[in-house]
């Protein structure tokens, strides 16, 4: 896969989530404005990329969309006590993964723009 596919391919996953999702956990979706990232980064390796980011609470998001078969292709983590008390199971986004997804679309454009050139 070429790195415009897999950008493509993880467009397609965080609108797929944030629709999904948006209205059925909206308090969680307003919350996640006030979220601040300490680090957050992007990796586009060809079998495993994904999205990273830790917030200033130390809470550490994870958003990965493999491209190839023998793992799970989708899936999301995060360390709050909100994931792995109730949301984990039936990867429902917390928070923190609204604020991460919300910044990879702010950042969408010039992703796009740094990968065609």
């Amino acid at each position: 896969m070429t790195k415009q596919e897999i950008i493509e391919h993880l467009n397609e996953y965080v609108d797929h989530i944030v629709e999904k999702h948006k209205m059925k956990d909206f308090s969680r979706y307003v919350k996640s404005k006030r979220v601040k990232f300490e680090e957050c980064y992007m990796i586009l390796e060809p079998r495993n990329p994904f999205l990273y980011g830790r917030t200033k609470s130390r809470w550490e998001q994870k958003i990965t969309f493999r491209t190839y078969k023998h793992r799970t292709p989708k899936e999301m983590k995060c360390s709050c006590p909100d994931w792995s008390r109730r949301l984990k199971k039936e990867q429902r986004p917390c928070k923190h993964l609204f604020a991460l997804i919300e910044r990879y679309q702010l950042k969408r454009d010039t992703v796009n723009n740094q990968i065609g050139e």
